[in-house]
């Protein structure tokens, strides 16, 4: 209709030349009032041709240009689709890719990939009907057409050109980080799979950079979960995530703050643990600071993290005793040696006196307890492992008073040894 009313103004312009070109001729003074001669105006009507006949031309080409395209545009996909004619549907189909006007022509398209298929090649419909859909931004749409265009004509020209475009689909549907990233991981697979095909390309650049974009996303979402399960108090969850960033994404740019929230992710989640796994998850705290100091030796974070390196030698040996005297009575044994052990290899690493000495007090009191549990055990036993329980009460004991000599439980070391004694020499004479 624009068109149209163009054509209007343009002729009305053009007539009012004429007329201006054709009345304003002065007639004879003697005849101005006189009735006009037939043959007197034809002679004005000749005279004044030359300037007449190309405004008229201009006009009648005008109208007819005008008369085309608003018979062109009164086209709309539903009469083209009722039509017979194929040549008539790819003229038209083709007219409405070339004017970017996809929503018309896709349809089009569609039908003639079905009524060409097996009597002429669509290579070239189908591949504007793939860019139709992916300009209009059917992306999921154009990412499975691209990907069968490739699969049913590889060795054609446009192959290498609709596997990019593929990603690229993949890479238009991916969404902010806090959604759901399955398009980028689809994305980020569309690419490599180009990228395999088609090792030397010419979009390498484009495609690097785009890669790089997705990860982003992957990197950030990633990070925010870990740091939602670290805000929940899920330590477990959150220090496992925070040490899956490092290792999918190691050029990461918050890789400082992720290995310091590995440090203190695995603190909290040790010291939240039941006591038989503490001391375990307190190494566990240990490692990753030595991990965390060697990589960044400049942190402002390190003191921080030292921290929580320096308790967890102290609670390491803490919840290595504690555990012992709440363990089952026939592993008490076993924790206290292990508690032992423990003790002798964080002493080392306290920076106070009093831990030391609270270490030496734990060792000691450990070393009377096993006594207790010994005989404690020896009483459920049945006769012939109860004296075997008996001998290995008397053992721990003497090893005690070695070690501890002036310790504040040799006399009620003593008093079980005694009983011990009594129990054995009863036995025995019941042999």
């Amino acid at each position: 209709m624009r068109v149209i009313n163009l054509a209007n103004r343009l002729m009305v312009f053009d007539f009012s030349n004429f007329i201006n070109t054709t009345i304003k001729i002065k007639m004879p003074k003697s005849r101005l009032h006189a009735k006009p001669q037939k043959n007197y105006i034809c002679r004005l009507y000749m005279k004044n041709t030359r300037f007449a006949l190309p405004s008229l031309l201009r006009v009648s080409v005008l109208f007819s240009y005008a008369f085309f395209l608003m018979m062109v545009s009164c086209q709309t996909p539903e009469k083209v689709l009722k039509s017979t004619d194929i040549e008539y549907k790819k003229k038209m189909a083709t007219n409405w890719y070339n004017k970017k006007e996809y929503f018309k022509c896709i349809p089009v398209f569609e039908e003639l990939i079905g009524l060409m298929k097996g009597r002429e090649s669509v290579e070239e419909f189908y591949y504007m009907y793939c860019m139709a859909n992916y300009k209009q931004g059917d992306y999921m749409i154009s990412a499975f057409h691209f990907k069968n265009f490739f699969d049913q004509y590889p060795n054609s020209t446009r192959a290498e050109e609709c596997l990019y475009m593929q990603a690229k689909s993949y890479q238009m549907l991916s969404p902010k980080p806090s959604l759901d990233q399955t398009y980028t991981y689809k994305a980020l697979d569309a690419y490599q799979f180009f990228f395999n095909m088609f090792p030397v390309n010419d979009v390498s650049k484009e495609s690097n950079e785009a890669i790089s974009q997705l990860r982003k996303k992957l990197e950030k979402k990633a990070l925010a979960a870990a740091d939602l399960y670290y805000r929940t108090s899920n330590y477990k969850a959150a220090a496992t995530a925070y040490e899956n960033l490092l290792k999918d994404y190691p050029d990461i740019d918050e890789d400082e703050k992720i290995s310091f929230m590995i440090v203190k992710g695995n603190y909290k989640f040790a010291e939240n643990s039941v006591p038989d796994k503490k001391v375990e998850r307190y190494k566990h705290v240990i490692d990753s600071y030595n991990i965390f100091k060697d990589r960044f030796a400049a942190s402002k974070l390190l003191e921080e993290a030292k921290n929580y390196y320096e308790e967890s030698h102290y609670y390491a040996v803490k919840s290595a005793f504690e555990w012992a005297e709440i363990a089952p009575l026939d592993e008490r044994e076993k924790h206290y040696r292990t508690a032992f052990a423990e003790a002798k290899a964080h002493r080392e690493y306290l920076l106070t006196e009093t831990q030391k000495k609270e270490f030496d007090n734990w060792v000691e009191k450990g070393h009377f307890l096993m006594i207790k549990n010994a005989y404690l055990l020896s009483e459920e036993r049945k006769e012939k492992q109860r004296l075997q329980q008996l001998e290995q009460t008397v053992r721990i004991y003497y090893n005690f008073v070695d070690l501890f000599p002036n310790s504040r439980y040799v006399g009620d070391a003593e008093k079980i040894f005694n009983n011990t004694n009594t129990q054995i020499k009863k036995l025995k004479s019941n042999g």
